[in-house]
């Protein structure tokens, strides 16, 4: 087998090029142009969200929804401890102060029990309670019927971190479509990607007019340069939003061949190890995610797998593992810990056939 199958490539089978081509024809590189107009206006069908705001990167879609929400120093924000750091960075960013909810083995994302004690023993302390970032990892909905209603019941702001679950549904309803904000990522690496990127979700008029004034500098609506604020350049660049428009097109054919993925690995992992998958809503299966069996590390496979230039990686470390948030509090029960000791992302790139999918697991099944 020729080249190195890699972890998760983009696929740019589609209009991209053309898309391309057009922006650099017409000259619209800048952070405007008709295919960003376009690619916005193709995200809110998608989604269903009344504004989207494009943005360079997932990481500064969730800075501008905590700036947008008016999240600062001290204010208490409730993450998930099993998630990649940059959910949690744009928290620090903003001098408040994350707060780690462990995981549910259903879903592998926010356990809701944990979450609403953490927000009840900050309320006994008087403890400034703001905000929760929820998380659904790896394209699997939350429980977010449970979430929701806490962030109700306690007057939390709700920012859902979609970052990997673009066109997963819950209830027939896009993720990142259900808090006061919700986040995308394009990044590389995704579903649908543009090199880079990120959207802002929401459906209130008023935080999009925050978001889109942060995102461009927070300049004044004046014939002349005037900041009454900070701001930021979290614009997206034209010729990254062709890119993403050309993928975006492609999401329906993306999820599909993706999911197919997934079953070839259950079929030919049958015994060996377990195939992750939702138990509620509609998930995208952007990364196919194994538990293996106690007898066998993550580690291993990954060795024998990369002896035959295959990609794999291990799941997310907790938070609460990680040196740079070691000051502060987790709620733990364990759960993202054990996943992260037996899981592995294996190769899930669209392009991928029932071979490769053999090829890969054999190696695997010889390893075991």
């Amino acid at each position: 087998m020729a080249g190195r199958i890699y972890l998760s490539p983009p696929d740019l089978s589609g209009h991209e090029l053309q898309y391309i081509q057009d922006a650099v024809a017409s000259n619209w590189i800048a952070p405007f142009g008709p295919q960003l107009d376009t690619f916005t206006h193709t995200l809110k069908q998608i989604t269903g969200s009344a504004y989207v705001e494009p943005v360079n990167s997932g990481t500064s879609a969730i800075h501008l929804a905590l700036l947008a929400l008016g999240i600062s120093t001290g204010d208490l924000v409730f993450c998930p401890t099993f998630t990649f750091a940059a959910s949690v960075f744009p928290v620090l960013y903003q001098h408040a102060i994350p707060v780690f909810i462990d995981s549910e083995s259903d879903t592998w994302n926010m356990d809701p029990d944990l979450l609403e004690q953490a927000i009840l023993d900050a309320i006994e302390q008087k403890l400034p309670v703001k905000a929760i970032v929820l998380v659904h990892i790896y394209g699997f909905p939350a429980q977010l019927d449970r979430i929701t209603a806490i962030a109700q019941k306690y007057n939390l702001y709700l920012i859902e971190d979609a970052a990997e679950s673009l066109g997963t549904t819950y209830k027939d309803r896009q993720t990142g479509t259900f808090g006061d904000i919700g986040v995308l990522s394009f990044n590389g690496n995704k579903i649908v990607t543009g090199g880079n990127g990120g959207a802002v979700l929401t459906n209130d008029p008023l935080l999009l007019e925050k978001v889109s004034k942060l995102a461009n500098q927070a300049k004044e609506n004046k014939p002349y340069y005037e900041h009454a604020e900070i701001g930021y350049n979290y614009r997206m660049c034209n010729i990254n939003a062709a890119i993403a428009l050309g993928q975006l097109e492609q999401l329906s054919e993306k999820i599909e061949k993706k999911k197919k993925i997934r079953d070839w690995y259950s079929t030919h992992l049958k015994g060996f190890a377990e195939v992750k998958t939702t138990i509620q809503g509609i998930d995208n299966a952007w990364l196919t995610c194994i538990e293996l069996p106690a007898s066998v590390t993550p580690d291993h496979i990954i060795s024998c797998l990369e002896k035959e230039n295959i990609e794999s990686r291990r799941l997310w470390n907790p938070m609460h593992n990680q040196p740079v948030f070691k000051q502060y509090q987790a709620y733990r029960n364990g759960c993202a810990d054990s996943i992260f000791s037996s899981g592995l992302c294996l190769p899930s790139g669209t392009r991928l056939i029932e071979e490769d999918i053999i090829h890969i697991t054999d190696i695997m099944k010889r390893s075991l």
